[in-house]
């Protein structure tokens, strides 16, 4: 019986790492594809274009919904876990630098994994 307040709080960090997880990779594979898109307009390497392409309209809106669903995935497990401001500024920079979101994702699981089979 004393153990079950451990077990219900390692059962809501797995899911909030699940969540945290899907988000982080929805989020960067967003801005990836806005980054990618947005690359032909740096001045020099195709000549300036001076209006932006609808689709790419639509994708860097679509990322900014999702990187608010992101950053509340991410605050919710940093709250979960207890960790210090640094690291929630870590993950959340993972929504807008392309490329952290999966390297912060994988750093951050394996963390959260050992820690919740520690428990066991």
């Amino acid at each position: 019986m004393s153990d079950a307040p451990s077990t219900t709080q390692s059962r809501r960090i797995a899911g909030a790492l699940a969540r945290y997880r899907i988000m982080a990779f929805i989020t960067g594979t967003l801005l990836l594809i806005v980054f990618a898109g947005l690359i032909r307009y740096i001045p020099g390497l195709e000549g300036l274009k001076e209006t932006l392409d609808p689709t790419m309209f639509v994708v860097a809106q679509l990322h900014g919904f999702v990187f608010i669903v992101y950053l509340a995935a991410v605050t919710h497990l940093w709250l979960l876990m207890g960790w210090r401001t640094g690291r929630l500024i870590y993950m959340a920079a993972g929504g807008v630098v392309p490329l952290l979101s999966f390297f912060a994702e994988r750093r951050v699981h394996a963390e959260v994994s050992a820690q919740l089979e520690e428990a066991k």
